[in-house]
């Protein structure tokens, strides 16, 4: 099993933390830290879930569902920061590239893992 920050969706989801670090220094001063502060957390939240996924293969299933949901929080916050135009429009189509690379990504690596797991659950009939 290769590492973690060898794998492209964490390359992609680290990208993507690095843009969420840039834009948050941009931000207005009342929403900076804590705003801020939390789009950073989940962000960075992400990543630990991809390595865990990598480093698990019994609970792999389990941390790319969760990594969803984690996902799902950090849609919302950007969402909410292209709303009260706190990133630029540049930097929001970037983040939406990144979030459709990294959401197919996970999905891909969630269903292959299941599939294997269904696979190898069944054993031929003698």
């Amino acid at each position: 099993m290769g590492k973690a920050e060898d794998r492209p969706v964490y390359q992609c989801m680290y990208r993507l933390l690095m843009l969420i670090l840039d834009a948050r220094d941009k931000f207005p001063k009342n929403y900076r830290y804590e705003f801020g502060t939390e789009l950073m957390m989940s962000a960075l939240r992400c990543c630990e879930l991809i390595r865990y996924a990598n480093s698990s293969l019994p609970r792999r299933v389990e941390y790319l569902n969760e990594f969803l949901v984690k996902f799902d929080t950090l849609k919302l916050l950007l969402r909410v920061c292209r709303d009260r135009k706190l990133i630029n429009i540049q930097t929001t189509a970037d983040i939406i590239e990144m979030i459709t690379s990294i959401e197919k990504q996970i999905i891909g690596w969630r269903n292959f893992t299941a599939s294997q797991e269904k696979t190898a659950s069944v054993k031929p009939e003698p």
